[in-house]
């Protein structure tokens, strides 16, 4: 079985423009997780386009890598690449509608995509999709509105974010007071959310999701940094030990009901608010960072997973029990 592996940072997303170097990095770490777990299974071949700015990973061998140029046309390299693949299993952001349209690429292609329906990702991609279809099912959220919407009750600190953005890209805490004179320099305001600036912990689910059902893989912990009125994240713990973990549970759960389009590996951030209980920020469908310490944390191959999902429901079975810290920067 052929698997395209294409992260988008270190696989050419990025050919003729400047790599930023810690999504590379990150990513780098991503994709050397995965490729990780895929050698360790049998009858797979392996496809990875590598950016030529990009060391290649030691597991791989150079008739397992296609090196990306700078001049290269990254779609149609992936369109060429697809034809001789079985799967292809794609880590982008969702911003620009980037993952959406590799999910669509493949669907063009008649190969099936290690993730969630291309309309799932749509709804994932907008924070302020989510929102609103979350709320339906009664999910404890952050609140999440318009630009237009106004920032009453919001509080005295206010998020600005982008809709699709991803992570802490492009995130700013501002004072209520100082709002209206941030937006009016925003050159696109109409990708722009607001929330309320909560204090708690920064926590993640890692699960598995299949066609309205979810399993709790484990939950971790965030390392994020406010500084200049800027957040970033500098790591994550991996595995923690909580007494929520019922609570978690049943909460991916209905979100797996609410959003049945969610399929594979997911990660859900969660900020966890004294006053408030535990409330969900956003859901990525997609390989997060968090995932690199999986398996040394638990034992359990995710891929291998991931992979039995399409015929099966997973086996997570741990074999250890230990939290592992990933360091971003």
């Amino acid at each position: 079985m052929k698997i395209l592996v294409f992260e988008y940072i270190t696989g050419g997303g990025f050919a003729g423009q400047t790599l930023p170097a810690s999504l590379a990095a990150e990513g780098g770490m991503m994709l050397q997780a995965l490729l990780a777990e895929l050698k360790c299974l049998d009858d797979i071949q392996l496809c990875v386009p590598l950016d030529a700015r990009c060391n290649m990973p030691a597991l791989l061998s150079d008739s397992e890598t296609v090196t990306v140029s700078s001049d290269c046309d990254i779609t149609s390299l992936l369109a060429d690449l697809l034809i001789e693949a079985d799967l292809f299993w794609p880590i982008a952001p969702e911003s620009d509608g980037i993952l959406q349209s590799l999910a669509e690429l493949a669907a063009d292609a008649n190969v099936e995509v290690l993730l969630s329906h291309p309309a799932a990702l749509a709804i994932c991609a907008d924070k302020y999709v989510t929102h609103q279809m979350l709320r339906m099912w009664a999910i404890p959220l952050v609140e999440t509105r318009l630009l237009n919407d106004g920032a009453a009750d919001l509080g005295e600190n206010i998020v600005v974010k982008m809709a699709d953005g991803v992570g802490c890209m492009d995130s700013v805490v501002i004072n209520a007071e100082q709002l209206p004179t941030a937006v009016a320099e925003l050159s696109e305001p109409q990708r722009y959310v607001l929330q309320p600036y909560l204090d708690g912990q920064a926590a993640s689910l890692s699960c598995l999701f299949r066609h309205g059902q979810a399993w709790l893989i484990c939950y971790n912990h965030q390392e994020i940094v406010l500084e200049n009125d800027r957040f970033s994240l500098q790591g994550c713990l991996v595995n923690v030990q909580t007494d929520k973990w019922d609570f978690y549970r049943n909460l991916v759960k209905r979100i797996a009901a609410a959003m049945p389009d969610l399929w594979g590996y997911i990660g859900i951030d969660i900020i966890e608010n004294a006053e408030h209980g535990p409330l969900v920020l956003e859901i990525n469908p997609r390989l997060t960072s968090s995932y690199v310490g999986i398996r040394q944390a638990t034992g359990i191959n995710v891929a291998e997973q991931v992979l039995r999902l399409r015929r099966a429901e997973p086996i997570l079975q741990a074999s250890r029990n230990e939290a592992v810290l990933v360091s971003i920067n």
